[in-house]
């Protein structure tokens, strides 16, 4: 009973700042740590006497740990990416690899027409399309503090392409009642999400910023689209036959 009353009182805080949610803007600035997957891979190789892949990891953690991550909103849109990556010295393939590992690209995001474009990183025109994807989160009791914020725990699980299952855990305040985070979790929780972990990205806000002075512009992609399922078919036909040309 206590458990279905705490929901029930997040919910209706939700409701009741949803109408003002679509008139507050701002951005959110996140730390970035790959140290989820860097974890994963150490626990991995840690009796192999070949470092190699370690190390390639290693490297990878150590130059994401300079980047970090922007959320911009306004009204019923959004765009969260990478906003300094590029500009922090050479693109080496290691560091090429640790921005492909924390975001694909520039993710924008339309509450009102449930839709989601990705900007892909790996070229200028490729636009992934896909509909607002809708996630079973369990709220939790579990609170703690981000900067000036009172955030509750959200957990999640979703499959991969290889059909593996993951966790995802977020940290979300309803003091900030719209429905926006990192990447593709956006659309339902009560709140903003202040912080974003699963097992490759962990993602902390360091700096929120409402209402600015200078007006937030979200413009959304012009170029032609693709599906996010014929995407996925395509990356899994051009796999395949890289498995089987390496495989002769």
């Amino acid at each position: 009973m206590k458990k279905y009353f705490f929901v029930t009182l997040i919910l209706l805080i939700h409701l009741n700042g949803f109408a003002q949610g679509n008139q507050v803007s701002g951005t959110v600035t996140y730390s970035v740590s790959l140290e989820p997957i860097y974890n994963a891979v150490a626990e991995r190789y840690k009796r192999e006497s070949n470092k190699s892949a370690l190390q390639i990891f290693s490297s990878m953690a150590e130059k994401a740990s300079n980047f970090e991550c922007k959320l911009s909103f306004n009204g019923f849109q959004s765009k969260f990416g990478l906003v300094n990556a590029m500009v922090l010295g050479g693109l080496d393939r290691n560091k090429m690899l640790a921005v492909r590992a924390v975001a694909q690209g520039d993710y924008y995001t339309n509450l009102l027409l449930k839709k989601q474009i990705l900007q892909d990183n790996s070229s200028t025109d490729l636009y992934i399309e896909s509909n607002l994807e809708h996630i079973d989160w369990k709220l939790t009791k579990n609170i703690k503090k981000i900067g000036d914020y009172v955030c509750y725990k959200a957990m999640a699980y979703k499959e991969l392409m290889n059909e593996e299952t993951v966790a995802i855990e977020v940290w979300y305040t309803p003091q900030i009642p719209i429905a926006f985070g990192p990447k593709e979790y956006v659309g339902n929780l009560p709140g903003l999400v202040l912080e974003y972990k699963d097992h490759i990205v962990h993602f902390v806000a360091k700096k929120v910023v409402l209402n600015p002075k200078k007006l937030i512009v979200i413009n959304w992609p012009e170029g032609e689209t693709i599906s996010k399922e014929d995407y996925q078919k395509q990356q899994t036909i051009s796999f395949s036959t890289l498995k089987e040309n390496s495989g002769r």
